[in-house]
Formats: C-alpha cells, structure tokens, sequence
C-alpha cells in the first residue's frame, strides 16, 4: 500500500486545507490552538468527538495507559484521546504530509510530550510486542491490505486482555461491474469484507468480541445530512479553500452518501478484547 494509491480518495488531497480553516478562525501559522477548536475541524470519522468519547468510556483508557491508533490523518482522535486521559497515543499514519500537519498541529496544542507521531505503513513498521494497552482505531481498516496480516500485528503489539476499538467499513454488496473501478478509486478498499466475516476474522486472530454495533444506518444518514450541510455552506468553503477544492471535497461526500444509500457498503463499531 502507497501513498500515491491513498491519494484517489478525495478525502485527502492537501492536508493543509485545515491550516486555512484554522487561520479564517484567527489561528495564524505557529500560534498555540485550543484543542477545544481544534477538535472541531480535526476529525475524519463519523461523530467527531462524541465517537472518541464512546471509546475511551468502553476501553477506560486511564491515566498513563499506552494507546496506539491505526490510521491517525491529522491526528484529531490521537490528540483528543491524549487530552483527555492523560494516556499516551502512538499515532501511525501511512500519508507523510497528512503526519507533517499532524505533528505541527499538535505542537500548537502543547501535548507533544503526550504523542508520538510515525509516519509509516501500518503493515512494515517495528512495534513493541505486548506494548499497548489499547489499539483504535477510525474508519482506516478497510483500506489496508492482507486483513489476516494486519490483525496478527495487532493482536502481537497488544497486552492480553487489551481493548481493540474499532469503527470500520464492512461489504453489504459489491457495486456493478461498470462502476467497480470507480468504487475503488473513491473507497480505496483493500480488505472491505461482509460483516459474518469481519467477526470471524477477529476469533481467528485471537479476539473476543464484548460489544458490536452495526452503525449503518446512523451513518447512512450521517453522510446524508454531511453532504446536504457541505452543499449548504458552499459559498463559506470556496471563500476559503476556492472552488476546485470544495468540488474535490464534494464528490466524496456525494459518493460516500450514495454507497450507504445504495446499501453498497455498512458501517460497524466493535470492541475486542485480546484472549490471554
């Protein structure tokens, strides 16, 4: 898995587009962000904070706890978690300029000593073996390959007995063959499965499932009202970002709208516990 190949996604294109949103808000360049008006911007999951919050009271992420999180973007969930817990929070993400913003953002923020940013493939980089106790993880899965292989690695860098809190993409059905290489432009999924084996793939990896939630329908009108509110506020967007970059934005939300819509794909939010 690439970086090049990740960038089909309109989601991430120029990472620094929230650099401009934070400086329309009076944060210039270098000068120390509120996580409180960061948080508003920073998350790229469903639910933004109230999602994070879901996590940690399941997990109980504590005081000192060691946190890993697969798939950080610009570090929202990583610094919000770290913020709130007083956990630390290994962030790992694949794009290198999505980790360069991350790591700067979060220095606006003052918890550098709270976070580890490393940019890298989730799939190649050296972990601590029994090293966490929670991983998480936000609607990243899905798009790296060799679910078997990725899983092992998570269950090897956790403790036993650690949290595995999910929210991920599941298959309900494949789009047509006309629409296929589209689909896999704008989705990027390279281990999107149904949901009977999302759940058998964690037993075969060592995991107990304690909660499973399918969130398709709150997310199928999620990215509904998402899409409908980006419409809305067109004007304010391109006053910032211009209008090629409100159109790039616009057709992942058009596209991911219409994928739940259409019952293409599911949405499903679980924690595991590590057997041991």
């Amino acid at each position: 898995m690439t970086t090049s190949d990740i960038k089909s996604m309109q989601l991430y294109p120029r990472p620094e587009r929230i650099l401009d949103d934070l400086t329309a808000r009076g944060y210039g360049p270098g000068t120390s962000v509120p996580i409180s008006e960061l948080s508003q911007l920073d998350q790229l999951h469903y639910h933004g904070t109230d999602a994070l919050d879901v996590a940690i009271a399941d997990c109980g992420v504590g005081d000192m706890d060691q946190v890993l999180e697969v798939g950080s973007g610009w570090g929202g969930c990583a610094r919000y978690i770290a913020d709130q817990t007083n956990a630390h929070v290994t962030a790992i993400e694949l794009q290198e300029d999505y980790n360069n913003v991350a790591r700067d953002l979060t220095q606006r923020t003052g918890l550098e000593a709270c976070l580890t940013h490393v940019n890298a493939d989730f799939l190649q980089v050296d972990l601590p073996e029994n090293g966490f106790d929670h991983v998480v993880s936000w609607l990243a899965l899905f798009h790296i390959p060799n679910r078997p292989r990725y899983l092992n690695r998570i269950s090897r860098t956790l403790k036993p007995g650690g949290n595995f809190f999910a929210e991920d993409l599941y298959l309900i059905q494949s789009p047509p063959a006309e629409e296929l290489d589209d689909f896999r432009r704008h989705l990027f999924p390279n281990s999107l499965i149904n949901l009977t084996e999302y759940q058998s793939t964690l037993a075969d990896a060592g995991f107990t499932l304690a909660d499973l939630s399918d969130m398709t329908a709150d997310w199928t009108g999620f990215t509904a009202t998402r899409l409908a509110a980006f419409r809305e506020n067109r004007r304010s967007y391109e006053a910032i970002h211009g209008t090629g970059a409100y159109e790039v934005i616009h057709t992942f939300y058009d596209k991911m709208a219409g994928y739940f819509a259409r019952g293409l794909v599911g949405g499903v939010r679980f924690r595991a516990i590590l057997d041991g």
